[in-house]
């Protein structure tokens, strides 16, 4: 990391901690959707673990995780970020970041999203984001842990 861009990463780590803070959410708090979408471009990508892979955009995304909260399949949500590693070119970047996921109370899991970020009218955007989560086969990276 040099200087130069430290604002920036400082930035984006704060932008991805807020998006996992978004998405949290219990039966007594909702999950802030606006929130979750406002660092996305329009039409980012997001493409989960699951496979094969079946990229999305935000908006149906959040209403596919609405509907699991609806008919009460994700009763409780929490996810937050355990660490980042940057890197930032001009108006570019990627970012690995390392998440836990307690779904319904259950045990935590771990894995690892992935973001390409791009810099517009002054502030960073995501472009696409992908996940894959963490098993015995692919531990979370040491740097990330």
């Amino acid at each position: 990391m040099t200087d130069h861009y430290a604002a920036d990463i400082k930035a984006i780590e704060a932008l991805i901690d807020t998006m996992f803070r978004s998405i949290t959410w219990s039966p007594q708090a909702a999950p802030d959707w606006d929130g979750f979408a406002a660092p996305c471009l329009d039409e980012a990508l997001l493409i989960p673990a699951s496979r094969p892979a079946k990229p999305t955009t935000v908006q149906p995304f959040v209403a596919m995780m609405q509907k699991q909260r609806d008919d009460g399949n994700l009763v409780d949500f929490e996810e937050h970020t355990i660490g980042h590693h940057v890197r930032v070119f001009g108006n570019t970047a990627i970012a690995m970041s390392s998440f836990a996921t307690r779904i319904n109370k259950g045990d935590e899991r771990r894995g690892v999203n992935a973001f390409m970020l791009v810099k517009t009218e002054d502030r960073w955007r995501i472009a696409a984001m992908c996940w894959d989560n963490e098993s015995a086969d692919h531990a979370l990276p040491a740097d990330l842990a």
